[in-house]
Parts: C-alpha cells; structure tokens; sequence
C-alpha cells in the first residue's frame, strides 16, 4: 500500500542527520518537528482503522499551526499492518468517521468552493474525496445514525442580519460576553439532502445517536460561553422526530464522555463528583425510564477517562479507560453495582491513552492513540482478554537513533504522610558515579490535570530536552492532581500554594536525600496554573529556586477572577464558592504579585497578547513589581495575538529556546542569581533543518 519502511526511515533519518550529530539527546528542532497519530476511527469489520496524524509545520514555510493529515492502515493476511496517506498536503481533517452505508471514511473539510465546512467521504483505499452534505450554515461536530440514512450535526447559528451587516461595513466591536451565537443541533437526511434543525436556544456541545436512532443524548449549555461550557453542560435527551428536548440529569459540575447501553434503557456518563470536583472522573449510569442516577465509583482511587459498553449474551457490561496515577488501565465494570470484574494492569512499556475505539462489528477489538516514555502518541490495537498491546504506526522513526534520558516512576511521602507520585526523567547517558546534577520542576497546569507515564516532551513541558542538557527532570503529580481519587483532586480548595506548594520542597529534599541533586541548583517552570507556581516558587519560596520560568501565570488571583473567561469554575471548583470581596485576605496572601519585593529568583515570564485565560496584564504587573521593587532579573516576552498557550510554530519554537537558555545561564555551578539575563535576541540558526521528511509514514511491522 506504501513506499518501504526501511526505505522511508533511512529518508527520515537523514533529514536529521547534522543534528543527531550534534546531540546526545532530543534538540528543540527535532521536537518542533515530532509527528504524533490524533484521531481515531476503525471500520466496523476492525480490518482498516482511519486515523489523523499532526504533521507540523515546515520551518521553511510560512508561519503557522501543525496541519492534520489523514491516513487508513489495512491489516493484512499475514497479521501485518500498512498505512497509507489519503489526504495530506496544507489541510487540516477533522471529524473522521465512517459511512454505514458506503463504508467511506468521513471527515470535515471545506472546498475551495464552499462556504462552509462540510462533511466529505473517501475510499480506504485511495482516490479522490466526494462532498457528501449541503447544509446551510455549515458542519460542526458530527455523527453518522446508526443506519447511516441521518447524519447528526452541531454547527454555530448565524450572525443575526443586523450584527452581520455591521460587520460587512467593519464594525468589529467585541461586547463582552454577549457577543456570541449558539451552537445549535441539525439532522441531514440522506434520501433528501435536507438538513432540520431540532434545537433552538440554549447550546450544544456533543451528541450520541441512541441505537434505534430515534433519540439523540446531548451534552447543552445555556450559552455558548468558556466557563458554562466548563460548568453548565447538563445531559439531555432529543426526541429526533420531534425536537422535544428532556433534561436526562442534573449531572453535578463538570460532564465528560457518555455512551447509550446496547438496549437503549441506559446512559453512562463521565462526570464531576460533586460542583465542586475539579475535574469530570467519576462513572454514573441512568436509568431513562427511572431516572434514578447512580455513581459507580465512589471509592475509586483514581479516575474514568472514556466509557463503553459490551454485552456479553443478554448481559451489558461497561468498559472504561481509568487513570490510576501516571497509569492507564483497561477495566470492566458491572453496570448496576460497579464492581469491577476486571481489570487490565499495564505491563512494563504498555502505553498511556485516554480513549478507546471499538470496531462496530468486533467490539472486542479497542483501537487507540498512546504514547510511551520512548515516543509520542502512535495508533494501537488491543484485543479483551491479551495480555499485550499491539503498536500499528512508527510515525517517527528517526527517533530510535536518539538516546533519551530514563524516564523513572517515584513515589515518596510527604511531610504530612500524603503519597505523592510522579516522573523523574534522568540526564541522559548519567552513571551513578557523575555525581549530582541540577533539577528542574516542570509543573502541570489546572491543578485538575496529572502526567502520565508516556511521552511528556513538547514546545511547553521540556522532560527529555531537559535530559539532554543533563538535568533532573521532575514531573510531579502534586496534591490536586487528578488520578488519584476526587479528595485528592480537591485537597488544594481553599488553600492554594499552601500544602501543594511543599509537595515541590518535599521532592527536592527527597532527590537530594537520594544523592541525585544539587539542591543549590533547582529550577521550576510551568504554564498557566503551572506558571502561577513558578511566579510563586520565584518570589514567596524564591530561597529554594535558582531559576524560574512562567508562561502564562496568573499572579494576582483577585484580578485573575474578574479579567477571565472562566470566573464561576473558579468560583465552584477552587475557591470555596466565596467570591473574591468575600475572601481579600487568602487571595492576597496567596498571590505572588503580593511578594514581588522578595523575588530573588531570576524569573522569566511568557504569554500571549490575546490571551482570554489569564489576561496578558498578570505577567506584565509580576514584571513590573519585580523590575521596580528588586535587582533581580527578570524578562517578560510577549507573543503576538497568541492565547493561552501558542498555536504558532516559530513562537512554541522561541518559547522552547528561551526556557532552555534561562535554565542553561542560571542552573550553573555557583550563585548566578545577579548575573544579567543572556540577551533578548535569541539565535534562530537550526530553525528549519530539521524537516518531517516524507508524510507517509512508516510501519513498525504490526504486531510489536
């Protein structure tokens, strides 16, 4: 089906040939150009399995975001898989699916001549795409009916006539949080090639055909904002022929995946604890005649990604992604009682995943994306009851030529007795007789958010870029982190930067207890929630920190909460439901803007100009406060029209290079503290040799 495997490494590696010469380990370039395998789609018959696969983006053209290419892998007779590109080039596909009638494969794209995004087909095995829907306003969100004679379909409503007809004579105003259209549900007929519109209103995220296809489970917001699609999503049911629209539960807080039952008598639902949970991991089922909600896993220490269910004879079972800490497991449930019938630890090198995606026919057969501590997110097919996962896709060959740090699971006690997990990724080639190296903390944003033990190297999270310039590496699931059960999630409300914070001190004086560390030397960066620890580690705990990054922090929380697009998940999720007039005294104390004067940690801050997370005003008053109250340095660097985290490859790229040039000019041996920052201007000379290569891939023969 494609060009040879060897062959298309050999090309692969070449392109990177100057630079592997020049490394022991992963360079900045080589991760800018990283492919990775995205979505997701098998046949029905489990033989082919449409995916997408992220191809960044050249350096030698024009600025810009990854493009998203579309492939198909075939297993063959012989048990082998071979992919093949259908769609590459400049595009970007989305929405892959199959057709149940054609057994095309199905995606979202807009030709030249259309106004609108619409849904296409494809042969598996090649040729050219066909347009297969005409709709008025466009295709959002999509899924086919179970017969594939309706498609399902979320697009935005249309700007009323008087908004658009000022926008036509360049009235571009923005009045905040009231300038927006909702997102509406449509049914295309196939037979007519009309589409009807089946809700008016309120705003639809998501939607599940149940399997006589005449309801619809949908997750709706009442408006078409951040934070009420973060707080507000509740689980209703659309009567297909109807339109009448019945609010299934008032599922508390955050909603995650949900699936029908085989009978069509049951949803299950991912969803938050409580309105206070940060983060959708709890399992829940419903009854539609009863309406009697249920959760599953109350004691569960850990939490549910992605939920499916399986019959077995007259019998419906559910099966769930779980995240138990930086582990992904299979698991079986019994739907009424959540006993877990079984459950599938990892073996050594099993990858980590989110999600599943069972072929229809063979719903034995899960397909999904994940990544490993030796390579970013590739295709895998696993089978219930094997032992092993079976890896399809090689989408980075030359990347087995890289010597990579040992990527290390540890756990230790905190100071309070609390276990606390995480990932210590060691400089790469280091022996025990090296002696001890600097250690860099790289905190995850949210707090509800956790690493997991696969590949944990971007643009944004430095672990085996770090390793390569002979750091330590901690990737630490603090308190708050998800994956460890909902009190553990939660144990931060109320109390940010205060026992979650000492989790970081803890681990240093764990490394260094070991001999690995130079406590002298540590460094902390992070992005968002992450970043708010850096600017907190750099100024209220700046003793303990010889160098800090922040990239897109909040620093001032009271500002914070009235300049985001978020303020009520604040409000629900990690502030005690109290306002901030109604808690001054903690918000002030626990911001590090408030202990500016005592940063002596040299800080560099990083974000984008357009930011609706964190308003771009929070680093540049922790900058400000820092450059007029102290000798410290200090650096902030703004990109342009970037949000909360940039989409642009030459900014991730500059992004990269200065974290790693701060941490390179202040983790020397010494104290570099007064040291003046290296300069503004920042050597883009390797930017665009090392290319992706060929797009099609190459095949790691199928059954590893």
């Amino acid at each position: 089906m494609r060009t040879s495997p060897t062959l298309a490494a050999a090309a692969a590696l070449a392109s990177f040939g100057p630079l592997l010469a020049q490394t022991p380990g992963i360079t900045p370039e080589q991760v800018l150009a990283m492919r990775s395998v995205a979505l997701v789609a098998p046949a029905p018959d489990g033989n082919i399995v449409a995916f997408t696969r992220i191809e960044p983006r050249p350096g030698t053209e024009t600025p810009g975001s990854a493009y998203l290419h579309l492939f198909a892998a075939a297993r063959g007779a012989d048990g082998a898989w071979q992919e093949r590109l259908l769609l590459g080039g400049g595009r970007r596909v989305g929405g892959v699916a199959w057709d149940p009638q054609s057994g095309r494969i199905t995606f979202r794209h807009r030709g030249e001549d259309d106004p609108h995004t619409e849904v296409w087909s494809i042969d598996p095995a090649g040729g050219e795409p066909t347009k297969v829907t005409t709709t008025p306003h466009g295709v959002g969100s999509y899924e086919w009916s179970p017969t594939g004679d309706r498609l399902a379909y979320v697009t935005s409503d249309p700007l009323p006539e008087a908004r658009a007809q000022a926008r036509s004579l360049g009235f571009r105003q923005v009045v905040v949080e009231e300038d927006y259209v909702q997102r509406s549900l449509w049914v295309w007929d196939r037979a007519s090639g009309e589409s009807r519109r089946l809700t008016e209103g309120p705003s639809v995220s998501s939607m599940h055909w149940s399997p006589d296809g005449r309801q619809l489970a949908c997750g709706i917001a009442p408006h078409n904002l951040v934070d009420d699609g973060y707080m507000f999503v509740r689980l209703h049911v659309v009567d297909v022929a109807t339109g009448e629209r019945t609010q299934l539960v008032d599922n508390p807080g955050k909603l995650g995946a949900y699936a029908w039952s085989p009978s069509g008598q049951r949803v299950a639902y991912i969803s938050a604890f409580d309105r206070n949970d940060p983060h959708a991991g709890s399992l829940f089922v419903v009854d539609l005649a009863q309406r009697n909600a249920r959760c599953l896993t109350t004691d569960l220490r850990g939490m549910v990604r992605d939920v499916h269910w399986l019959t077995y004879g007259d019998r419906e079972q559910l099966q769930c992604v779980l995240s138990r800490g930086v582990k992904s497991h299979l698991a079986t449930l019994d739907p009424d009682d959540g006993k877990i019938l079984d459950e599938r630890s990892p073996a050594a090198g099993a990858p980590a995943f989110t999600s599943l995606h069972a072929a229809a026919r063979r719903p034995a057969l899960r397909f999904f994306a994940g990544s490993t501590a030796q390579h970013p997110n590739e295709l895998w097919v696993a089978g219930l009851g094997e032992s092993e996962f079976r890896r399809i896709t090689d989408s980075n060959p030359w990347l087995s030529s890289v010597a990579l740090g040992q990527q290390e699971v540890v756990r230790f006690r905190a100071r309070d007795g609390l276990e606390i997990e995480g990932l210590l990724m060691h400089p790469v080639g280091r022996s025990e007789s090296d002696g001890r190296a600097p250690l860099v903390i790289v905190a995850h944003g949210g707090p509800e958010s956790h690493f997991s033990d696969g590949w944990n190297t971007s643009y944004s999270s430095w672990g085996q870029l770090l390793a390569a310039r002979g750091y330590f590496a901690w990737l630490p699931n603090y308190r708050a982190s998800t994956g460890y059960g909902v009190a553990f999630a939660k144990a931060d409300h109320g109390d940010p930067m205060g026992a979650e914070f000492t989790d970081h001190l803890d681990a240093i004086a764990h490394f260094d207890g070991r001999g690995l560390i130079d406590p002298k030397r540590v460094g902390v960066g992070g992005g968002s929630y992450g970043g708010y620890t850096a600017a907190w580690a750099a100024t209220r705990q700046s003793d303990h920190f010889a160098a800090a990054v922040s990239f897109v922090p909040f620093v001032d929380i009271r500002t914070k909460w009235y300049t985001s697009d978020i303020p009520y998940e604040f409000f629900y999720v990690h502030y005690q439901e109290k306002w901030p007039h109604e808690q001054p005294g903690l918000l002030a104390d626990r911001s590090p803007l408030s202990w500016a004067a005592h940063c002596r940690t040299p800080l560099l801050l990083l974000g984008g100009t357009a930011d609706p997370r964190v308003h771009p005003s929070q680093p540049f008053m922790l900058y400000r406060a820092v450059k007029f109250a102290t000798a410290t340095p200090v650096r902030y660097v703004q990109y342009p029209g970037e949000g909360h985290g940039n989409r642009t490859n030459v900014y991730q790229y500059d992004y990269a290079l200065r974290t790693l040039r701060w941490f390179d000019h202040y983790l020397k041996p010494g104290d570099r503290r007064a040291q003046e920052p290296p300069p503004f201007d920042v050597d883009y000379g390797d930017w665009g040799k090392a290319t992706t290569g060929s797009d099609t891939g190459s095949n790691p023969g199928g059954d590893r």
